[in-house]
């Protein structure tokens, strides 16, 4: 089990890129003072820099108040140029910080959440009430930041908070909270989100990638493969060997699915269309069977009629019976007679 109080820091500062002079990249891509480096060593780090331009990445859930808002304080007054860069999720007290650079830009893929401050605490009712003074202080300290950013009522600002708020890049940008929105990155997202409560983990996962480039790039890819499939199928079925140009090909609509998901689909219509093209490649042996079937009778019937046109035609009077002549046999009587007369 992971020990919180061993020396891990939720931050990272290149120590080369310090010291050669160009503009320094620090990422916060964890909770703020979860581990066993506070505050107080970033502000340090900080200070070494003495001034050089830096640049802040952003993909927290927050953390502890008082440390996030002493770095907030801290990146304030710093002489050099701040720039930061909200890449995945500032959520709660890393929206404090995102709010303390000089310019504040935000990909299309992120988002960006208010809300109140919120305190773990055991013990008597006047410990608690010492940490609701502390986190009503926080609040407003909190609130500030937020209104002097946006211009916005502290009416309005404290509503947002109270009802915890989550905003794209573009509403976060329309409101005035950033201003620039860049292009998506691939976000790679490690949070812990137990204590808010208009979002789950998932739809902060899906929101994060759908936007994603390459993942994007991947849903579009196979979308277009799916849509080539289907039109294949439906050209067989309808005997056709190239698409009419009117027909609409039933769309596959991605959406946020996954890509396993996606597979599981482009495997079903791959095997529906082998099953369609082994059965009408049966229907098409039979119908060549058929064809050869007929042909052979007809080469039959042919070689018959030109047998009957070849053969000499027998005219009538030679069907009718000949008249032969009937000799009557004279008996020797009638010999005598005719001697006689003769």
């Amino acid at each position: 089990m992971e020990n919180l109080n061993d020396n891990k820091s939720w931050y990272t500062m290149p120590t080369i890129e310090a010291k050669s002079g160009k503009s320094t990249h620090i990422h916060i891509y964890d909770e703020i003072g979860v581990h066993g480096v506070t505050a107080k060593g970033f502000l340090e780090d900080l200070k070494g820099l003495k001034g050089k331009d830096i640049t802040v990445h952003v993909n927290s859930a927050g953390g502890d108040v008082f440390q996030g808002q002493a770095i907030h304080s801290a990146l304030k007054s710093y002489t050099g140029k701040v720039t930061v860069k909200i890449e995945g999720l500032a959520a709660s007290m890393a929206t404090i910080i995102a709010l303390a650079g000089d310019k504040v830009e935000m990909t299309a893929n992120s988002l960006f959440m208010i809300h109140s401050p919120m305190s773990n605490v055991f013990g008597s009712k006047a410990v608690m009430r010492k940490q609701i003074s502390a986190l009503e202080k926080v609040e407003s300290a909190m609130l500030a930041v937020y209104s002097n950013k946006t211009k916005m009522s502290d009416d309005k600002i404290n509503l947002m908070m109270e009802t915890e708020t989550w905003l794209s890049a573009d509403e976060a940008l329309e409101l005035g909270f950033v201003d620039e929105v860049i292009g998506a990155v691939q976000v790679v997202a490690k949070y812990d989100v137990k204590g808010f409560q208009n979002k789950t983990a998932e739809e902060i996962v899906n929101t994060l990638n759908i936007n994603n480039p390459k993942e994007k790039s991947m849903q579009e890819d196979l979308k277009t493969w799916i849509s080539g499939q289907l039109t294949d199928v439906k050209n067989m079925i309808t005997g056709k060997t190239e698409a009419v140009v009117d027909e609409v090909v039933p769309e596959v609509v991605v959406a946020t699915e996954s890509v396993d998901e996606l597979k599981v689909q482009l495997d079903s219509l791959t095997k529906e269309r082998d099953d369609l093209s082994q059965k009408l490649s049966v229907q098409k042996e039979k119908s060549n069977e058929s064809k050869e079937e007929m042909k052979t009778q007809f080469d039959v019937m042919a070689q018959r009629i030109s047998k009957l046109e070849a053969t000499p035609s027998v005219t009538l009077a030679e069907n009718e019976p000949s008249i032969v002549e009937k000799k009557v046999q004279q008996s020797s009587w009638d010999t005598m007679a005719q001697n006689m007369f003769n």
